[in-house]
């Protein structure tokens, strides 16, 4: 980019269900009072800007981003710098829908300066074409800002309005292992909803504490999915299941829950204890199901296990974490549940 680049602070992004005041950080998943209320390591993972992402528009025909990072390491064994530290760039086509467009990642820790695009095609009809950012997963982040060339034009969108989803849990809801951030669970979710996400994924974490549904409790959300059982023990989950979810429904009392089975192991079949573990939490979520419906809960469901990751063991990086190819047959299979489930109609991309 030229010395002449127009330089745009991006601010507050989408996809956080806490705003302003209530954070530390623009880029905080939680408010600044869970620190107290919260285990350390899920506090600590929350500034992680996993699932956020900017929009805005513009008629560029270069782009340039420029965002910091905070932690070693930037990259890890089984994760990219791209996903881990980077950024990821969707622009709607001329009919409108978001395809990918570029990526950028860090070399080292601290501010990164990248060109995204150059020699952009213009868009149809002469106007401005919506860009959607996503910001790293496994990382803290901060400054993030748009360059563009000097005569282009530029505005940020407004967040958009429209009730979320909030999807808690593990790290395979944090993104873990996506190759880019916007192969992530929450992000391709949003896409093909049409809505945004809330994506509360804690890697090596989400054991339904009660705090984190009082937390959640909050926000007026359009459904409720809640994805724990792959750092859960049977114990924990006959222990927390059922109170965690009577803790939403005392303030949300007709929201849709969706309580979702741990995705199978790719080792499972050759490793008795694995299927055990599995068989095991999956009877105890399902009993707490069973008693809240039971109860008269006729907005609390239920998703099995079944082709989560698909049905050749080949949908993960490490037997347990999603690859892309994972992470979008999960999203294929969650998208027709969901639509049954939220109060419009979903729109795919």
């Amino acid at each position: 980019m030229a010395d002449t680049t127009q330089w745009f602070d991006l601010g507050e992004p989408e996809g956080r269900g806490w705003r302003g005041p209530e954070t530390e950080r623009l880029t905080d998943r939680l408010p600044s009072r869970a620190q107290a209320l919260v285990p350390e390591p899920v506090w600590d993972l929350s500034r992680h800007s996993a699932g956020l992402y900017y929009r805005f528009r513009t008629d560029a025909t270069e782009l340039a981003v420029r965002w910091t990072v905070r932690d070693e390491p930037i990259a890890f064994g089984h994760m990219p710098a791209s996903s881990a530290s980077g950024v990821d760039l969707y622009g709607t086509d001329h009919s409108g829908a978001l395809r990918w467009a570029s990526f950028a990642a860090p070399a080292a820790v601290g501010t990164t300066t990248d060109t995204l695009l150059t020699d952009i095609t213009a868009p149809a009809g002469g106007g401005l074409r919506e860009y959607r950012l996503y910001l790293p997963l496994l990382n803290r982040v901060d400054d993030v800002a748009v360059g563009v060339d000097d005569a282009a034009r530029f505005e940020i969108v407004d967040h958009d309005p429209t009730p979320p989803v909030l999807y808690y849990g593990t790290s395979i809801v944090h993104g873990i292992a996506a190759s880019r951030c916007g192969m992530a669970m929450p992000a391709q979710l949003g896409r093909k909803l049409g809505r945004p996400v809330i994506g509360l994924g804690f890697s090596g974490n989400a054991r339904m504490e009660l705090e984190l549904a009082g937390l959640y409790a909050e926000l007026d959300v359009a459904a409720y999915v809640i994805d724990c059982l792959p750092n859960m023990s049977a114990e924990q989950v006959a222990e927390r299941a059922e109170p965690f979810v009577r803790r939403l429904r005392h303030d949300r009392p007709t929201t849709p829950i969706l309580l979702i089975e741990d995705r199978t192991m790719a080792d499972a079949w050759i490793r008795a204890g694995v299927q055990d573990a599995h068989l095991a939490r999956r009877a105890e979520l399902r009993a707490a199901y069973d008693r809240l419906v039971g109860a008269g809960d006729a907005n609390v469901h239920y998703l099995a296990h079944d082709g989560l990751l698909g049905c050749d063991d080949e949908g993960t990086v490490d037997g347990s974490h999603p690859t892309d190819l994972g992470f979008t047959r999960m999203v294929d299979l969650l998208v027709p549940v969901l639509d049954q489930l939220l109060p419009t109609p979903v729109t795919t991309a």
